[in-house]
């Protein structure tokens, strides 16, 4: 728990890899588990006063099982498996050695912060008391921020916001709403890119001076490829798609079509505030079900038309923003939006930016855009506003000549 795994290497190569990064000028985030430990570790064999029993009023508390996952308080004492044993840390010594542990891991690698696991699932006050210490014992000495983003899979926005204060808790969470909104919306094609205007209407400013990472693909679910396809492979974009994670599992779509769907995801990510997360593979559309089956190896060559299609449009969209900073800290500005396309401007001082997305499989024509001559930063195209043409599942990001 104070040292890498042997087999990933040594504390000085994770430090080495740290600091070649930050040469790069490139962050580095560790997820950190603090929710339990696996019973073989020796803190477990040495404090089991620290973890809740398994038992509890004679049920076996496995989350999903004897024990509730969202009942505010057993999904706090449940083991996520019967070999995980879950700290207690209403207890005062559970929670100073846990924390204590984070905090000695960002010293000792010179990290720029944490993906802290499974929040809803331990005590607030864990977070909080690790908000402090690294307030009082991090960032003085690095003389810049440590970003803190938890995981909070539920689809209850008030849930998610209740640790999100860059002050006491968290810098943001992921979120899981505006993905499954996305998802519903964009790659699926239920409901109207209206209703996801009007989401986004509401979302945009709903956590507060919160940092939020969007995402469109994460390890507990299945490879949003597949939603993408002509005819989705799942028809909830909640499923956790393990029904195929065994036998039967999917292989990589043909065609562009699905690639082009999941290139509009992008965009949208990409062309609005937050922190995007691509989790890997998703740049070029891998393939797989639920878990473990979104855990496939990478592939890192032969890749079909639609996986070059998609690589290459999420390679322009990253620097396309990192170019402007209105797609990073800028404020939305809804420009309307109908069954099948959505409409935006990106303002941030002097920096604005037009987003256009066509989710159709057809051409659609879309007004209200900034009147006069266009560039669209995604082809080099001239174009002229207040109305453009978008292509079939395209879309197109506009600023002014």
């Amino acid at each position: 728990i104070d040292k890498p795994e042997a087999r990933f290497g040594t504390m000085a190569e994770l430090k080495a890899v740290v600091d070649a990064a930050h040469a790069k000028n490139i962050k580095v985030i560790l997820d950190y588990a603090m929710n339990h430990v696996h019973k073989s570790s020796p803190v477990y064999a040495q404090h089991k006063d620290w973890f809740w029993p398994l038992d509890y009023n004679g049920k076996n508390c496995v989350c999903g099982e004897g024990c509730s996952w969202d009942d505010a308080y057993e999904a706090r004492r449940c083991w996520f498996r019967d070999y995980l044993p879950d700290f207690d840390f209403t207890k005062q010594a559970a929670r100073d050695f846990s924390v204590g542990n984070a905090v000695q891991w960002a010293k000792d690698t010179g990290i720029d912060g944490f993906r802290l696991d499974a929040v809803k699932h331990i005590e607030e006050s864990w977070v909080t008391d690790l908000r402090a210490r690294v307030k009082a014992e991090i960032e003085p000495t690095t003389k810049g921020h440590f970003y803190m983003v938890g995981e909070t899979f539920t689809g209850d926005r008030d849930t998610i916001k209740h640790y999100v204060d860059p002050v006491t808790k968290l810098d943001g969470q992921f979120d899981f709403p505006l993905r499954m909104k996305l998802a519903e919306t964009m790659l699926m094609r239920k409901g109207t890119l209206g209703d996801l205007d009007a989401f986004l209407g509401s979302n945009d400013a709903f956590y507060g001076s919160g940092v939020m990472s969007t995402f469109i693909g994460n390890h507990d679910i299945p490879r949003s490829i597949h939603l993408a396809e002509d005819t989705p492979l799942w028809s909830d974009p909640w499923t956790d798609g393990k029904d195929k994670s065994w036998s039967g599992q999917p292989g990589l779509p043909g065609g562009l079509s699905a690639f082009q769907r999941l290139a509009n995801a992008f965009s949208l990510l990409m062309t609005t505030k937050g922190v995007p997360l691509v989790y890997y593979g998703d740049e070029i559309g891998m393939p797989g079900a639920g878990d473990p089956d979104n855990r496939r190896m990478m592939q890192w060559s032969g890749y079909s038309d639609g996986q070059k299609l998609l690589y290459a449009h999420i390679k322009k969209l990253t620097a396309i923003r990192a170019a402007h900073p209105a797609l990073r800290k800028g404020t939305r500005a809804p420009l309307g939006a109908t069954a099948d396309t959505i409409a935006y401007t990106m303002t941030y001082q002097a920096d604005t930016v037009t987003v256009v997305i066509n989710r159709s499989d057809g051409d659609k024509s879309v007004s209200g855009v900034p009147s006069g001559a266009l560039t669209d930063l995604l082809t080099g195209a001239a174009v002229s506003g207040p109305t453009v043409n978008v292509p079939a599942r395209s879309a197109v990001v506009l600023v002014a000549k």
